[in-house]
């Protein structure tokens, strides 16, 4: 694939994880120590240099819970012009409003999104990005957790901790429970924190009206400089981790409607079906390649509804069906 990873981490997002390293006792490797040093204070922290950072993190120190502890050590103060605004709000469901629309400022490797039932809300979190996912998805839920405990005075005590990961051993469950202080689900379809719809209207013990007024249009400035790089970037990044997505649900991760997507990607000379294919077919040469997945199963995590639909695609993109592709040496 062609398309260069433009996305990033606020400096200071990277740097609240170097201090609840310090806080936690625990080294920075030498590795990111380097890597840090080479970025430019005025400069967010390239997508690529974050994830090796996270590499040298989750190496130098295989803690299965370390996620949840950096979390815990963070500060909202660390986090910037983001972490003053949520402060700022009037209450709880305020500050998760103004996350999901400003959570980029502070890094573009997901999505927050709230899911609202008859009994709960469920602010939810998705990755787009596959290196270190857990800990990183176990660091962004821990944080947001002790900050809104913070922000609230905890006086806010979630209903539970959901992660989209295999159930660890009983010992190890315990374990998330008291760092956590919560009941801990795992094996959920999403990785998120489940709140009552009461715990919204907690009100923020620094709620300030003015402040948070004088914040907000420097916020909405940075976002736009942000989100004006390419769309069909952005869509490539979405698609490239999770490569079964429809044109629906890449449309609902960007916060905007199919048609939308459709009309700003015609803008840029693009289209979501040529970005698609792009994609798909980077992924299906090289699983076929390796030999390690069959057919149904490319077809599957393509988002195929069968081994011919996939069949068929192939052939549209390679002139060859996966059969003739293995037999013609793969190249």
């Amino acid at each position: 694939m062609n398309t260069t990873d433009s996305r990033s981490v606020t400096l200071s997002y990277t740097r609240a994880i170097i201090s609840a390293l310090d806080q936690l006792q625990l080294k920075l490797p030498k590795e990111a120590q380097a890597l840090l040093t080479a970025i430019n204070e005025e400069e967010r922290v390239p997508m690529q240099v974050q994830e090796e950072i996270w590499l040298a993190v989750q190496a130098a120190h295989p803690d299965p819970l370390l996620g949840i502890r950096l979390g815990q050590a963070m500060q909202g103060s660390q986090m910037g012009l983001v972490g003053y605004l949520l402060m700022t709000q009037k209450n709880l469901g305020a500050a998760l409003d103004q996350l999901l629309i400003y959570h980029p400022l502070l890094g573009e490797g997901g999505q927050f999104e709230m899911r609202r039932g008859s009994f709960y809300v469920d602010f939810c979190y998705r990755p787009n990005y596959l290196r270190c996912a857990r800990l990183r998805v176990e660091t962004v839920l821990s944080i947001c957790l002790a900050q809104a405990r913070a922000m609230t005075g905890r006086e806010f005590q979630p209903q539970s901790i959901q992660f989209a990961y295999p159930t660890p051993s009983l010992a190890v469950q315990q374990q998330y429970q008291q760092l956590l202080q919560a009941p801990v689900q795992f094996n959920a379809e999403s990785s998120g924190i489940r709140l009552r719809p009461q715990d919204l209207e907690i009100p923020l013990v620094a709620a300030d009206r003015q402040v948070m007024a004088r914040l907000k249009p420097e916020a909405d400035a940075l976002l736009k400089a942000l989100t004006s790089k390419s769309l069909q970037l952005r869509v490539a990044h979405l698609l490239q981790q999770e490569p079964q997505l429809s044109r629906e649900q890449v449309a609902a991760r960007l916060c905007i409607s199919p048609r939308h997507l459709g009309r700003k990607l015609l803008e840029e000379n693009a289209s979501f079906r040529a970005i698609q294919d792009e994609v798909r077919s980077h992924y299906a040469c090289q699983w076929l390649r390796q030999g390690e997945k069959t057919n149904v199963d490319i077809a599957a995590a393509l988002g195929y509804c069968d081994e011919s639909a996939f069949g068929k695609a192939f052939r549209r993109w390679t002139g060859l069906s996966p059969k003739a592709f293995k037999a013609h040496g793969a190249e």
